[in-house]
């Protein structure tokens, strides 16, 4: 199965940048949603030649992750043009964001795992 692999939480990372390193906050949220993407087109691959129940289970996983992918990009977005008054709450939303996607992630990746 896939799996996007915990540093020292990914949430506690981002929440440690102060916003003198935004950019840099940024630039690790961007790399996330994309290796996120990367892991999706894996398991896409994995569940070509499932059975159609397993198919059905793992499209609405995925529908989940989608949205849930869609909504920590958002929240990057709003990372990206964040001041530093509205800093610490931006950047808790993202890492909500990136946890609810993560959590999406672990569901749909089981459900590709399930289906060989």
């Amino acid at each position: 199965a896939a799996s996007i692999a915990a540093e020292p939480t990914t949430t506690e990372k981002i929440s440690s940048y102060a916003h003198e390193r935004k950019a840099e906050a940024v630039a690790e949220g961007k790399r996330l949603i994309a290796e996120t993407d990367k892991k999706i087109a894996e398991m896409k691959k994995q569940t070509q030649h499932s059975s159609a129940e397993a198919k059905a289970a793992h499209q609405s996983n995925m529908k989940e992750l989608r949205q849930k992918k869609k909504e920590a990009a958002a929240q990057l977005a709003r990372l990206q043009r964040s001041s530093s008054k509205t800093w610490e709450a931006t950047k808790e939303g993202f890492a909500n964001a990136y946890q609810a996607m993560r959590a999406s992630f672990d569901k749909a990746s089981g459900s590709a795992s399930d289906s060989k």
